[in-house]
């Protein structure tokens, strides 16, 4: 009788079957973990984001212990045209008077003080790349660089922030009579020569009398979302000449500072932001969508408080509804430079959290468990 004759070590192979459970498992461990490391990766973004805020905060009280107050986010200053002299807005914004005091003193002294900020002459404070003003969440301002046209009609290189600092929830142009009535840290300073009959004046620590823990000083302002925010559309292309807001050297508001007028994170697409969309002006400068608070973060915004601390601040935290406020221009500017608030549509006697935290002087008490 013949024996068969097996080969040793021979095993017998994964069926199909089983090959496609395997990959099944390996897939949905795959599901699983994903979200895991992307929450780790965005909790290392945020602590960087935090970083950054608290930096600006020590930078702001460094600026104060030199000057007594904090730094203006606009002025007016001299600039030069063909064959005359004559006052211009400086445009030099609150990050570019800190700049010595966050170890940026080679941008600063590259500044000239004489001229407008977008003249030639200050190409490279405008093209400086300081990654301390750049979220790690708002990736379209990492290494982002554009092009302006200067006084002198050529291309100006610009980099831009992720950051604003608090103008309070109700703001007024440089022209305006209210401007002085800002209940922020930050304002324009004069239509004229600085201490103008319209004059937002410097604020110091002792005029933050609700508090510096309780009294925002900067903020997050995504340039990723108030960029999208402004696509037209129709092509969904920028308006403008496509590099949005945020410029980092401009003291404009809107471009490195917000207002709490509207919660943070309230337009999430142009379909609800753009005026042209249903939603009525409301902002004496710039658009609705570019001074709001918003970051790249889920859920809220990382803010600064004026005593350096940093909070996380929820996007639903309590905030008056901005549709029940009637902003009435004064201009006939569509309301770029001046106008008057209207906020009779509001219940009264009611503390609203989230503005409350925007005012330096407002009176409201506001303990910590509200946000």
């Amino acid at each position: 009788m013949r024996k068969s004759i097996g080969f040793p070590g021979t095993r017998r192979g994964f069926t199909l079957i089983e090959l496609l459970v395997v990959i099944a498992i390996i897939a949905v461990l795959i599901a699983l973990l994903l979200p895991a490391v992307q929450s780790a990766r965005e909790a290392a973004r945020r602590i960087q984001c935090v970083n950054n805020l608290k930096q600006m905060a020590l930078a702001a009280h460094n600026y104060v212990s030199a000057n007594g107050v904090f730094p203006i986010m606009d002025h007016m200053g001299l600039a030069a045209a063909p064959g005359a002299l004559f006052w211009i807005f400086q445009d030099a914004g609150h990050f570019v008077a800190l700049t010595q005091y966050y170890e940026q003193g080679n941008a600063y002294n590259s500044f000239n003080s004489n001229l407008w900020i977008w003249q030639d002459e200050n190409g490279t404070i405008n093209g400086a790349a300081i990654n301390m003003l750049w979220c790690p969440s708002d990736s379209g301002v990492l290494n982002f660089r554009a092009t302006l046209t200067s006084l002198q009609g050529n291309n100006l290189p610009i980099t831009f922030t992720s950051y604003g600092a608090n103008l309070g929830p109700l703001v007024y142009g440089y022209i305006s009579n209210n401007l002085s009535s800002m209940q922020g840290i930050f304002g324009h300073n004069g239509d004229g020569p600085v201490g103008g009959s319209h004059s937002f004046r410097c604020v110091s620590i002792a005029g933050i009398t609700d508090g510096t823990s309780n009294t925002f000083l900067y903020g997050e302002h995504a340039h990723t979302k108030i960029f999208a925010a402004g696509d037209k559309p129709s092509t969904g292309q920028p308006y403008g000449d496509g590099t949005g807001l945020n410029w980092w050297t401009s003291g404009d508001m809107g471009d490195t500072s917000f207002a709490t007028l509207f919660p943070p994170d309230y337009f999430e697409s142009y379909v609800t932001s753009r005026t042209d969309h249903g939603y009525p002006q409301m902002q004496c400068r710039q658009d609705n969508w570019s001074m709001q608070a918003c970051s790249m973060h889920p859920g809220g915004c990382n803010f600064a408080m004026c005593d350096g601390s940093v909070r996380f601040i929820k996007d639903s935290i309590n905030s008056w509804n901005p549709r029940l406020i009637v902003f009435t221009d004064a201009s006939g500017n569509n309301g770029n430079y001046d106008g008057t608030y209207n906020l009779s549509g509001l219940p009264q006697g009611v503390t609203y959290v989230y503005q409350a935290l925007s005012t330096r002087n407002g009176g409201e008490v506001v303990s910590a468990d509200q946000y």
